[in-house]
C-alpha cells in the first residue's frame, strides 16, 4: 500500500500545475497603475496562470518602487519590477536606504520596455519648451504626475536633481522650490492624469509606460498634445541610474502633434518578481506557463510582442529563483 501511494505521488508530481494548486492560496499580484500596461499586462498573466496551472492570482494595483517591499515583506507573491529598482532593493540603496531587501528574487524579465514620457498640451504657454526650459526655469506648469510609490516618480525626482530644482537626494527641496515658483504637481493614475489633461486641469502629464500607452492615445484623442524628447545629457545622467536610451516611435501616437517623429527618450525593462518564500514548485509551475504560452503571453500588450523566452532570464536586476532557473536549464537557455 505505501509503496502504491509512493508511485501514485511520483507520477503526481510529474504534472506539476495540479498539485500546486492544491498546496496554494489565491496568490497576489501587484501591477501597476490602473490605465497603464502593467495593468493590463498583470491582468492577462493572472488569467493566463488560471487557465493554464490553475493557480488562483488576485491582482491589486502597484508600483515600480512599491512592488518589491510589497513583494519582500509578503503582502504580495508576485509582481511586475524594474531592474534598476531591484538592484537598488538589493543593495538598500535610494530609494531603499536602509532597506536591504534580500529576498528577491526573478521569474522571467527582459520583457516590455517602459519608456518616459513627457506630454504638453498643444494649446498650452509651456507647449514649445524643452524640458530644461520648463525643469530648469521653474516654469508655473500643472503637471500630472504618478503617484508615490512608482517608478515614475523616482525617475522624475532624478530629473529634478539634473535639472537643479534641490541638490541630489534633497527631493522634498526639488517639490517645495518648483511649487514655490508656481508648479502645481496633480498626483493620480496614468487614468487619472488622461482625465485631468482632458479636461484641461494640467497643462502636461509625466508617465514611464510600455508602448503604446493607453492613457496617452486616450489624452491624444481629446486633446491636442506634443511630446517632449529628452536630451542627450538628461538620458546619459538617467544612465548612470540603469535607465537605457531608446525612443517613443513615430507612429506610436498619430494625433500628437509630432506623432510623425522618433521622439529620443529613456526606457526601463520590466521583470516578473517573486521573493525566496515562493516554493520551487510554484516558482517552476509559472515560468513554465508564462513561457511555454509564449505567443499567447506576448499577445497581452504590444510591449510585449519581441519577449523571447530564451532570454528571459537576462537583464533582471537580482538573481533567478531556483525554480525559475530549473526551468530555464531543462529549456538548454541558460548555462
Amino acid at each position: 500500500m505505501g509503496r502504491r501511494w509512493t508511485i501514485a505521488l511520483a507520477v503526481a508530481l510529474l504534472a506539476v500545475t495540479p498539485i500546486v494548486a492544491a498546496a496554494q492560496n489565491t496568490l497576489t499580484w501587484t501591477g501597476g497603475a490602473v490605465g497603464g500596461g502593467w495593468d493590463t499586462i498583470s491582468s492577462g498573466v493572472a488569467a493566463l496562470l488560471r487557465e493554464k496551472a490553475d493557480l488562483a492570482v488576485r491582482v491589486i494595483p502597484g508600483g515600480g518602487a512599491q512592488n518589491p517591499v510589497l513583494v519582500e515583506r509578503g503582502d504580495a507573491q508576485i509582481g511586475l519590477g524594474l531592474p534598476p529598482l531591484l538592484g537598488a532593493a538589493a543593495r538598500g540603496e535610494d530609494p531603499y536606504r536602509g532597506k536591504t531587501l534580500g529576498g528577491l528574487r526573478a521569474i522571467a524579465g527582459n520583457m516590455s520596455v517602459n519608456v518616459l514620457h513627457f506630454y504638453l498640451a498643444a494649446d498650452s504657454p509651456f507647449a514649445n519648451m524643452t524640458l530644461e526650459e520648463i525643469f530648469r526655469g521653474r516654469k508655473p506648469i500643472r503637471l500630472a504626475i504618478p503617484k508615490p510609490g512608482t517608478s515614475d516618480v523616482w525617475v522624475l525626482e532624478k530629473m529634478m536633481e539634473f535639472y537643479e530644482l534641490c541638490p541630489p537626494g534633497k527631493t522634498a527641496d526639488c517639490y517645495r522650490s518648483w511649487e514655490t515658483a508656481g508648479a502645481k504637481l496633480v498626483r493620480g493614475s496614468y487614468a487619472d492624469q488622461a482625465e485631468a489633461f482632458k479636461s484641461r486641469k494640467v497643462d502636461a502629464a509625466f508617465a514611464i509606460l510600455a508602448l503604446p500607452a493607453a492613457a496617452v492615445v486616450d489624452a491624444a484623442a481629446a486633446r491636442a498634445l506634443t511630446l517632449s524628447p529628452c536630451s542627450e545629457p538628461l538620458v546619459a545622467h538617467l544612465a548612470t541610474f540603469g535607465l537605457g536610451r531608446g525612443v517613443i516611435p513615430a507612429g506610436s501616437y498619430p494625433k500628437a502633434t509630432n506623432g510623425g517623429e522618433s521622439i529620443a527618450s529613456a526606457t526601463i525593462g520590466t521583470t516578473i518578481v517573486v521573493s525566496t518564500a515562493m516554493s520551487d514548485e510554484v516558482a517552476y509551475a509559472i515560468t513554465k506557463t508564462i513561457n511555454d504560452n509564449a505567443d499567447r503571453f506576448r499577445k497581452l500588450h504590444a510591449s510585449l510582442a519581441d519577449y523571447d523566452p530564451a532570454k528571459g532570464w537576462l537583464n533582471l536586476g537580482v538573481a533567478l529563483h531556483p525554480g525559475a532557473e530549473r526551468y530555464y536549464r531543462e529549456k538548454g537557455w541558460r548555462p
